[in-house]
Parts: structure tokens; C-alpha cells; sequence
């Protein structure tokens, strides 16, 4: 099947795809759509699995992110729940945010027909497997053969990293793979319009990708060209990067967050870094067992793997390591994107060499074939090691409790206030009102004592404040292995048999 593949008869040269292999050209465009649609059923209804189970990445992130797109289709505009980073917290108002990613103006029709959590869930696990058929695509124009661009495709799925990137909560960085190889390819081909809908992508999914346009400048054409049009394409990237970042995401941040906000957002990438012998062993441990086949295969384009450099060496020099993968730390996995993405689009354009040049040699279709075998081996021994790290996650809250947990979510008016822990901030998300105790910064205003608006605790058994919160006319609901629920108001039954443990006052409201 793969020497098959591999030996297309429709494979052509280096300057077109012939009418006789546009038939085949639509068989592969359709193996690829099924593919996608394949991988895209699959990772969704495993996000969405976890998210039953309470067991996002960082809950208390995808509550933002649904907070947010509750406030702007449905609330007042402003959110309660806030998170910091470094420079700058975001909020009070939706337009007050630390990172700038104009692609959620695109997501917001969507949200304001589905108001959930999970349709932003569902949303990235969509746009993430475009990856698949954008990898087809640049495989296609860099070798002219359909089926070297099939079997590229089939490799996607077997890069270890793309699963906990695609199974992390929504983040808008994470929407960026497609967006990365499309700009590529038009680059490399001097198509403006595809390079226009990639950058264009990249630079809506968050200001990071503006310095990966600028290097754009690096990348070489497809062809040979004159110096007058390689110099225009440079100036062009490199313009259209600094200047988002400059003009656009510091001048945002000025505008929004204070006339130092720029300054701390670069002081936070300045501070300590590890030792250089740490730093290579994580880099290869990241690379090797990250990307799998595709760490080799990308030397074989130097000036494409060149650009992935700085982005690995930041990453890997003390902000993220694969070890996180083994912990509640896990969803830091979203740093590593830049670098992955990196790494897969070198990695198929020296797949797509390889294959143009073994392919002209003797018994060349069997050696593509077997490196495609190695390629594979690779990719399921990181997958597998990457899925035992992440068995090895802690479990806060058990299946059992998690489905009681659900059981009272549901009870929850959206005009209730509530304070909650970070793990099921999520669900409670779509409503003006929702805080929580971890940190100083979430407590909603006159903490300890709550106003007359909170009517919902659902709060760790282990928080040091729990009995004076109860105290303010709380009742028990629901005291499982890790949290307490406790609501003050009228309390429905429901079928639970909860109710009747704790003995829950019925109250009129």
C-alpha cells in the first residue's frame, strides 16, 4: 500500500500537476478530508470527555474565555473572572485584555448561537485538524506528487505533541497550525493571496506569530527568482510582523493596560534561564520524543528548520519541559505551539526533498518507503510515551464526584453569584458573577463576607475560610472527597440524594 502510494502514476515534475492527475488530486483531497473529519470526531468527543470529568487543563482559563464571550454576546461587557499574567489582568472590561487575538471576533458568531463552554471547545478542535489538510498541501507543491503529499498527511496524526495541544482547553495560539503551513506555502510559491489568508491567520491568533512573519524573510522561493522580487517579499514580511507587534499589540497594550505595560511584557522573557546542558536535554528529549519523525526529516531544510531556533531554545531554557506533561502542569503544553508548527512545516518540506530526490534514484520508491516506516515507529513511540506521561496526571476530583458535582452545577441560576475553586470554574462560567479564593486577585469584593447576590459555594474541603463562609447562612449540599457545595435559597431536589445527607434548608427566595 505504501510502495503503491508512494509510486503514484501521476507523480509529475517540478513545474506542474497535469490534467491527468487532477482525478487522482481529488481522491487525495477527499482521503484527507475524511481524515480530518476522522481526527476531528476523535480529539472532540476526548475534550469533551474530560471537560465532564472536570478535568480541564486550567478550568479557570476556559472560564475566562467563556466568561468573556458570555459577556460580549450575552452580558454587560465586563467579567469577573481575571486572570494575570506577568504585565497586565485582564478585564474589568472585554476589551481589556492582555494578549491580542482578533481571531475571537471571529468565533463570536458561533458562540453567540451555541452559549457554551464547549462550543469554544468544539471550535478548536475543528480548526486545530485543519493542520491535516494544509500539511497535504505543502507537500503537494513542494514535491508534485500526490502521493508523497498522502502519505505526509498520514504522518500528521502521528506527531506525539499535537495531542495534548489539541486536547488542552481552548486557547487561541493553539488555532494557529493550519495558518503557519498556509503562509508558508504562499510564500514559498509567491502566491499573494494564500500568503495573505496565512499570515493573516497567524497574526489573529495572537501577537507571538507576528515575529514568526518576520522571519518569513529567511525562507527561500520555490523557484528561481529575480533579486527586485525576493527583496519585496522580504521587506514585506518583515514590515508586516514588527509593525503588528510594535504598532499593534505594544501600542494596544499602552492603550489599554499603561504606558508600561510594553516594558514588563519584555522584562518577563528576561529573567533567569537554565544551564546550557539542561536546556540541550530538555531541547532534545522535546524535539526526539515531541515531534517524532519530524525533528530528522526537518534538516533536510535548513533554512525552513532555522526559524524554529529561537523558538525551541526560549521554550526549552526553563519555560516548559515535556516532564509538565506528568503533572497539573500540563497545560503549559500551549507554549510549546510556536515551535511544534515550526518543526512539522520544516519537517514536510524536507520530507517532500527527500521523496522528489529518492524518488529519481533506483529502488529510491523503497527507501521513501522505509523511511516513512521509521517516520511512523517514531511517531507512535513518542505518542505512546506522551500518553503515558499524561496517565500520570494527578486526579483532583474522581469520576463519581465529578457526576454529583454536575448534578448541582445544574441547579445554579444564572443570576447567582458564586465563589468556586479553580477546577469547576468552566461550567460556571455563563453568568455575570463568578469568583473564586486561590488567589487574592478573584476574590470578589468585601471577601470574607459575601453580598446578598452569592447564593453557591463550591469550595476545596481543605480551604482554610470554608466554616466562616458557611457560617454567612450557607447550607450544605454536598460534601464529597475534595469539595464542598453549599448554597443559601431555596434548594430543588432534583433526585439527589444529597439533599437528604446534609439536610438542606428549603428556603423561599
Amino acid at each position: 500500500m505504501i510502495l503503491s502510494a508512494l509510486r503514484s502514476p501521476h507523480d509529475v515534475g517540478p513545474d506542474s500537476i497535469p490534467s491527468g492527475g487532477a482525478s487522482l488530486g481529488r481522491w487525495g483531497w477527499l482521503v484527507v478530508a475524511l481524515l480530518t473529519a476522522a481526527l476531528t470526531a476523535l480529539s472532540t468527543y476526548q475534550s469533551l470527555c474530560r471537560y465532564d470529568a472536570l478535568r480541564s487543563g486550567w478550568s479557570w482559563d476556559l472560564a475566562y474565555y467563556n466568561q468573556w464571550f458570555w459577556a460580549l454576546t450575552q452580558g454587560d461587557g465586563t467579567i469577573t473572572v481575571r486572570p494575570l499574567s506577568a504585565y497586565a489582568q485582564e478585564g474589568p472590561s472585554v476589551w481589556k485584555m492582555n494578549y491580542l487575538a482578533p481571531i475571537r471576533l471571529a468565533i463570536v458568531p458561533f458562540y453567540w448561537l451555541f452559549p457554551d463552554p464547549r462550543t469554544l471547545l468544539i471550535l478548536q478542535n475543528v480548526v486545530f485538524w485543519w493542520v491535516v489538510p494544509a500539511a497535504y498541501g505543502l507537500v503537494r507543491s513542494e514535491s508534485h506528487s500526490e502521493g508523497v503529499a498522502l502519505s505526509a498527511a498520514w504522518l500528521v496524526p502521528l506527531t506525539p505533541l499535537l495531542w495534548p495541544l489539541v486536547w488542552n482547553d481552548f486557547r487561541e495560539l493553539q488555532l494557529v497550525g493550519p495558518f503557519v503551513l498556509w503562509a508558508i506555502q504562499g510564500v514559498r510559491e509567491r502566491s499573494p493571496r494564500l500568503a495573505a489568508v496565512g499570515i493573516a491567520g497567524m497574526l489573529a491568533c495572537r501577537q507571538e506569530f507576528a515575529l514568526v512573519v518576520a522571519t518569513f524573510a529567511l525562507l527561500p522561493p520555490q523557484r528561481d527568482e529575480s533579486l527586485s522580487v525576493t527583496l519585496r517579499w522580504r521587506r514585506a514580511t518583515v514590515l508586516i510582523g514588527l509593525c503588528w507587534v510594535v504598532f499593534g499589540f505594544f501600542g494596544y497594550l499602552k492603550t489599554m493596560v499603561g504606558r508600561g505595560a510594553p516594558d514588563a511584557f519584555i522584562d518577563q522573557f528576561l529573567g533567569p534561564k537554565a544551564p546550557l546542558h539542561e536546556t540541550l536535554y530538555t531541547s532534545g528529549e522535546a524535539l526526539i520524543l515531541g515531534m517524532g519523525g519530524w525533528a530528522v526529516l526537518a534538516g533536510l531544510a535548513p533554512r525552513m528548520a532555522i526559524l524554529a531556533v529561537p523558538w525551541i531554545w526560549s521554550l526549552c531554557s526553563g519555560r516548559w519541559a515535556l516532564r509538565f506533561l506528568s503533572s497539573t502542569e500540563w497545560h503549559h503544553v500551549r507554549y510549546a505551539m510556536p515551535m511544534a508548527i515550526l518543526v512539522l512545516a520544516a519537517g514536510l518540506v524536507g520530507y517532500a526533498r527527500l521523496a522528489t530526490w529518492l524518488r529519481k534514484r533506483p529502488r529510491g520508491r523503497v527507501w521513501l518507503a522505509l523511511v516513512w516506516l521509521g517516520a511512523v515507529a517514531l511517531g507512535v513511540v513518542g505518542v505512546r510515551d506522551l500518553t503515558h506521561r499524561m496517565g500520570q496526571i494527578p486526579v483532583t476530583i474522581d469520576r463519581q464526584e465529578a457526576a454529583a458535582i454536575w448534578t448541582w452545577i445544574r441547579q445554579v441560576d444564572p443570576e447567582d453569584a458564586v465563589l468556586a475553586g479553580y477546577e469547576v470554574a468552566a461550567p460556571l462560567s455563563s453568568r455575570r458573577w463568578l469568583y473564586s479564593y486561590v488567589l487574592d486577585p478573584n476574590l470578589p469584593p468585601g471577601f470574607p463576607q459575601l453580598g446578598s447576590q452569592f447564593h453557591w459555594l463550591l469550595v476545596g474541603n481543605d480551604y482554610y475560610l470554608l466554616k466562616p463562609l458557611l457560617d454567612q447562612g450557607f447550607e450544605v449540599v454536598h460534601r464529597g472527597n475534595h469539595l464542598t457545595i453549599a448554597r443559601r435559597g431555596t434548594v430543588t431536589l432534583a433526585r439527589n440524594p444529597d439533599f437528604f445527607r446534609f439536610r438542606a434548608n428549603i428556603l423561599p427566595r
